[in-house]
């Protein structure tokens, strides 16, 4: 149990004033389940995943947004969308990328992969891709 700290004491005085409107907090701090932690430990590294997406309405963002967040890679085929619907997901997710430091890669038209900040693409497709999207 530790001791209260009381200013008579401190000082010397005999008279603590301040003793009766101090009283010792013992209240937990709640925890905010919103709240993203930017850093990860080294075992959620290492069960990343890669989910894969066909979305057909914006409302499918939020799922899309989660697997992201929880540091994994996403493939999403837009495909089955709509332009509108395609824009408005991309914008979003585009946030979500930036937050989270990530990455987006376009693999092909309508295909794209949106990856957090611990993944790395490599190969010659993706140099190829560009090149015939321009």
């Amino acid at each position: 149990m530790t001791a209260k700290f009381s200013f008579s004491k401190f000082f010397g005085t005999d008279y603590d004033q301040d003793e009766d409107f101090y009283e010792e907090d013992n209240s937990q701090v709640e925890n905010n389940d919103k709240v993203v932690s930017i850093s990860r430990n080294s075992s959620q590294s290492r069960n990343s995943k890669i989910s894969v997406f066909e979305p057909k309405i914006y409302a499918d963002v939020k799922t899309i947004a989660q697997k992201l967040i929880d540091n994994n890679a996403v493939i999403i085929n837009f495909d089955a969308a709509s332009d509108e619907a395609t824009r408005r997901i991309i914008d979003f997710l585009n946030g979500v990328v930036f937050t989270i430091d990530g990455n987006i890669e376009r693999i092909s038209e309508l295909v794209f992969l949106f990856t957090p900040h611990n993944y790395y693409v490599d190969g010659e497709i993706r140099k190829e891709m560009n090149e015939r999207l321009r």
